[in-house]
């Protein structure tokens, strides 16, 4: 019985030493993605096309529409490791600066695209409950956001676009604005989309609000 016990005792810490690992693996492998991503943005053959008139042609055109599929797919994969969230952050706006017009439009709709099923269950839920998530969304990222960044941020302090939205949902108040202006609202919608899956709240129902 006692052997039993103890072989038991010595599995479960195996299996307890085994997930430790695989999550640090894990982890580490997001925290290399980053890295990876870093270098893909900060090269320095890719030109900052933010100021000039009309749009990348030709073979150019082609590598930096590859460009950017590869950042938006590395962006997505882990936009919410706390490990290496500021450090995205970051790198998106880093990369979104050297982007031209046209570019920039097709950046953000991806972006946004990878970020649909949150904002549908914001959508989702009741006006008062979407109100209270902006206002702790707003708060985390005042927190969150590195100083530079922050002061760049006009919707933080726009309170009467809070409650719009509040009132409205993402999507409707997303709607007609510029790339520039979405680029503040990803930041808010992704930690919303934090907050609702702390909460727990299913998208059919929506029944359990914020505390």
């Amino acid at each position: 019985m006692k052997v039993r016990v103890f072989t038991s005792g010595i599995l479960i810490c195996i299996m307890i030493w085994t997930l430790v690992l695989a999550a640090q693996g894990y982890f580490r492998g997001m925290r290399r993605t980053a890295d990876n991503l870093g270098k893909v943005v900060e090269e320095s053959t890719f030109r900052d096309w933010s100021g000039k008139t009309g749009e990348p042609s030709g073979k150019e055109r082609e590598v930096r529409n590859t460009r950017i599929r590869e950042v938006v797919s590395g962006l997505t994969a882990q936009e919410f490791n706390p490990d290496t969230k500021v450090r995205l952050i970051e790198l998106r706006t880093q990369f979104y600066s050297k982007l031209s017009k046209g570019e920039r439009e097709v950046f953000v709709t991806s972006l946004l695209e990878g970020l649909d099923t949150y904002i549908m269950l914001f959508d989702s839920l009741p006006g008062e409950r979407r109100r209270k998530l902006v206002k702790r969304a707003v708060k985390a990222a005042r927190e969150e956001l590195p100083s530079e960044l922050r002061d760049k941020y006009e919707l933080l302090d726009a309170e009467e676009e809070h409650e719009n939205i509040g009132e409205i949902g993402w999507r409707a108040a997303m709607e007609n604005k510029e790339p520039d202006k979405i680029m503040e609202f990803l930041q808010l919608i992704e930690i919303a989309g934090e907050l609702i899956q702390r909460m727990r709240i299913p998208q059919w129902e929506g029944a359990r609000g914020d505390k």
